[in-house]
């Protein structure tokens, strides 16, 4: 009985170790084949044998297949023509070789609007609900597209705001900062890892309070979140001060600060140029430019312009009017060591150097598309806080 146990065990050792291609080493096969596969198949993966099931999914393999993943902008479709309407996130690859496969499906819902409202490492926060769904209203949920997992968190965070996700380096969670919108003098945090629990009040000064979080994309930058103004209220609370400011949340301490802005900026975006805080905003007398500057030292805060991009200098697209709902037509992002502008208008997309010269374009026809302004980085890090996945259901409900 033990020589046949033993056998058995042999067996399974040989099948484990024929499952590497050709008896590659280990090292070359695991850290120079598998993890450069794409998640999907990487998942896939798990099933082909226990080594490979083991080899995939340790935690440091993982994480570092995550950071090798390109960072993808998310694009808002929603359908312009027919029945029934509907709308969904994808996203955007334009280094795929064909046309159609440069929009990936990221997350759909039938019949209502959903939208981004917190992106992290590989995972998404959905707000989803009816065109006239508020903040009161809206059911959110955190979901991991690429391992189709999600939590919903309705009943949580309602009455709640949501201004970032984010992971909390000293015990490796991902916390949700939150403003409680019935009460004017609250910020409060909410962990994923614990779920069960009611959010938790931080400390913060009314100024912070009065900043209009709710109406800017949050920056993820040095393990801080960074949020700017774009409302008309907004200036007009700030035009008694020659410096508008940049409101930082410590992700560590849990803790605001401010810092400046670059002079004689109006509504503005932020965003990340490799490690360094840039900043884009239109020109205020120019509806086709859009100023750009870079913080050139994050430590004193140095702010100095980089360039002024005409968007339509040889843009087949109409100039997009003149109105707080054109920040959503366009973004500057950092790509391949350059400042890159992504254009949205009806159902094309095009990309423009600081030159204004198109670098390549798209169109999705029968769609209307707008930049949700954040970005997709897939993992398949697992996290305790996804119920586990049933045979025969599908938890994902958005596709």
């Amino acid at each position: 009985m033990k020589a046949m146990s033993n056998r058995k065990v042999s067996s399974h050792r040989a099948r484990d170790k024929s499952a590497r291609a050709g008896n590659l080493p280990e090292q070359i096969f695991l850290w120079e084949i598998l993890i450069r596969l794409p998640p999907k198949d990487l998942i896939r993966c798990r099933a082909v044998c226990r080594a490979w099931r083991r080899a995939v999914t340790a935690r440091d393999f993982l994480l570092l297949h995550h950071r090798r993943q390109p960072s993808l902008p998310l694009i808002n479709r929603r359908t312009s023509t027919g029945e029934p309407r509907w709308s969904n996130i994808a996203a955007l690859d334009h280094r795929a070789t064909q046309a159609a496969q440069q929009l990936q499906p990221v997350a759909r819902l039938d019949g209502s609007n959903v939208s981004v409202k917190a992106s992290c490492d590989g995972l998404l926060l959905l707000a989803e609900g009816g065109l006239r769904a508020t903040p009161l209203d809206a059911r959110c949920s955190v979901c991991n597209p690429a391992t189709r997992q999600i939590r919903h968190l309705s009943s949580q965070l309602k009455g709640h705001a949501v201004l970032g996700l984010y992971r909390h380096q000293p015990t490796d969670e991902y916390r949700l900062l939150l403003h409680r919108l019935c009460s004017p003098i609250s910020m409060q945090v909410f962990e994923l890892d614990h779920h069960h629990m009611p959010p938790r009040r931080i400390e913060c000064t009314r100024e912070v309070l009065c900043y209009p979080l709710a109406s800017s994309t949050p920056l993820l930058l040095r393990g801080n979140l960074h949020w700017t103004w774009h409302t008309l209220a907004a200036l007009a609370r700030q035009t008694e001060s020659k410096t508008k400011t940049i409101l930082v949340f410590d992700t560590t301490a849990e803790s605001f600060r401010q810092m400046p802005s670059p002079p004689d900026v109006h509504a503005a975006d932020l965003f990340d140029m490799d490690g360094v805080l840039g900043m884009y905003s239109w020109d205020n007398g120019d509806r086709s430019t859009v100023r750009i500057w870079v913080m050139q030292d994050y430590e004193t805060q140095v702010w100095s312009p980089k360039c002024s991009v005409e968007c339509w200098k040889e843009s087949p697209m109409p100039e997009i009017p003149l109105t707080q709902e054109r920040r959503s037509l366009v973004m500057a992002m950092f790509e391949e060591g350059n400042v890159r502008l992504l254009l949205a208008s009806g159902g094309s997309l095009l990309c423009v150097d600081t030159q204004g010269k198109v670098l390549w374009s798209s169109r999705d026809d029968g769609h209307s598309l707008s930049i949700s302004k954040h970005f997709l980085k897939q993992s398949i890090v697992s996290h305790a806080f996804f119920p586990e996945l049933r045979v025969g259901m599908n938890a994902w409900p958005f596709g």
